[in-house]
């Protein structure tokens, strides 16, 4: 016979104390911790104190039912493998025996070989089911760990499953994200919602796969960019069963980010090869026009014509002279910054002027945030700037939010505020370069971009926002 060095417990039931002790003794000397009990309870008791991994269990123990006891003991112990032992076997023993999950029947009086073939069976038994468990838990892990965001959606859209990757890809743990009906629509940005529910609806009932670019929300508040691309499977499980949609969500943030990059880094430059040209060519003609106008003025002071001129030739020397600004050299040294607090710093100096103005300013800076690479006279440099800009641009009584937020590549400073706040300008003017009026986008874009940072303004559910990201070091 095989042994069991791995000193497993079996239990041997049966009211007959010599088969009982003959059995057990058997069963020890192959190497199973075994025991024996003559009486259900006394057994169950044994069940209740070491895990058993074999029982013989008779069939009619006296007072007792052994079918009921197996049962028993597969409910404290789901994985005892059990062996039916009888003096008669019947057709409807053994389909109880099946029934229960028992894997053999042996009928007394029973040989060393009958026992010997049955252990065998059991090690084999044994053995496949510890390379499925194995398998099951390679897939677990695999399926859990996987840099995929992997889920399945009832046809409410509900979750039904989502893997581990939750935590990593959006800031949920599984189980907080299962726990909410409307958890996953509620992640999808509200400009992106409408065309994923569509889509979403149509997988349920499509045979090819689908994919949707969106933008998923994570719990610190900052955007995933990404594809949900849906997996078909069969319509239902069964009869009347509900359907199920199995997909994935692929994080491409980093790909959108490297990509925003490129383009702000290549707009950057157009925008100064187009500034050096206007400079040049504007310059001499604009001082003649300009030199022109005062000595008329001199001559004529009365004439309205010329204080057109001379007041439409300081609007464009204060351009131009925007424009040199922007493009002299900036010297900009980048180095780890804890950001919090030097927003916190620069904010003491520009709310006031806020507060002045009649706006009102919401601010929320968080603590447990990553260095970032930055350079701390030109951060406040572009707050100043932004904040003046919003000084400029807001009515009294407008709102204004400050947050600060961590996302896996940068520190990001989110400023923004409605566009219905807007006095007096066109709000397409918030996104023009050397607008009159101060906004210095430019100059915002140059110094991010020497911090290795990246600068996105755009317009978000009705609202001008405005992202600096700083590198996390």
């Amino acid at each position: 016979m095989p042994e069991y060095p791995m000193q497993e417990h079996a239990l041997v039931v049966d009211d007959n104390p010599i088969m009982c002790e003959t059995l057990a003794r058997s069963l020890t000397d192959v190497g199973f911790n075994a025991a024996s009990r003559h009486s259900a309870q006394s057994a169950l008791d044994a069940a209740q104190h070491s895990p058993v991994a074999l029982a013989f269990v008779d069939v009619r123990l006296d007072g007792a039912d052994g079918m009921a006891l197996a049962r028993e003991l597969r409910a404290i112990n789901p994985a005892t493998e059990v062996v039916f032992i009888s003096g008669v076997g019947t057709s409807s023993d053994l389909i109880q025996a099946m029934q229960i999950g028992a894997f053999d029947y042996l009928i007394k009086p029973f040989s060393p070989d009958d026992l010997r073939l049955t252990l065998e069976r059991y090690t084999e038994r044994r053995a496949l089911k510890r390379r499925m468990e194995r398998a099951e838990q390679r897939h677990t892990t695999l399926l859990h760990n996987i840099p995929l965001l992997i889920y399945r959606l009832r046809e409410d859209f509900s979750l039904a499953f989502i893997n581990k990757a939750c935590s990593v890809v959006l800031g949920y743990d599984p189980d907080e994200a299962t726990r909410h009906d409307n958890w996953f629509l509620s992640r999808i940005r509200m400009g992106d919602r409408a065309r994923v529910r569509d889509v979403l609806t149509r997988a349920f009932a499509s045979a090819t796969p689908l994919t949707v670019e969106c933008r998923m929300a994570h719990k610190s508040g900052y955007n995933v960019h990404g594809y949900i691309k849906t997996m078909p499977g069969p319509a239902a499980a069964g009869a009347g069963e509900p359907r199920l949609l199995d997909g994935i969500f692929v994080d491409i943030s980093e790909r959108v980010h490297m990509e925003r990059t490129v383009l702000q880094d290549e707009k950057l430059k157009t925008i100064g090869a187009i500034s050096d040209e206007m400079a040049h060519e504007l310059r001499n003609p604009l001082m003649a026009i300009g030199g022109f106008a005062r000595r008329l003025h001199a001559k004529v002071p009365d004439m309205p014509e010329t204080e057109i001129i001379l007041r439409e030739s300081r609007r464009l020397e204060n351009l131009l002279d925007r424009i040199r600004g922007y493009l002299d050299p900036v010297d900009i040294t980048a180095e780890p910054l804890h950001i919090p607090p030097i927003v916190s710093s620069c904010l003491e100096h520009h709310l006031p002027v806020l507060e002045q103005t009649g706006i009102t300013a919401d601010i929320e800076l968080a603590d447990m945030l990553p260095r970032a690479l930055g350079d701390p006279e030109a951060i406040c440099t572009i707050l100043g700037i932004l904040l003046g800009d919003a000084s400029k641009a807001l009515a009294k009584q407008g709102k204004l939010s400050l947050r600060t937020l961590s996302t896996p590549k940068s520190v990001d400073i989110r400023i923004s505020y409605a566009l219905a706040d807007i006095r007096d300008i066109d709000p397409e003017r918030l996104y023009l370069p050397f607008e009159e009026g101060g906004f210095g986008l430019p100059l915002c874009y140059k110094l991010i971009k020497n911090m290795d940072g990246l600068m996105r303004v755009r317009r978000e559910n009705g609202n001008a926002v405005f992202t600096i990201s700083l590198r996390r070091t």
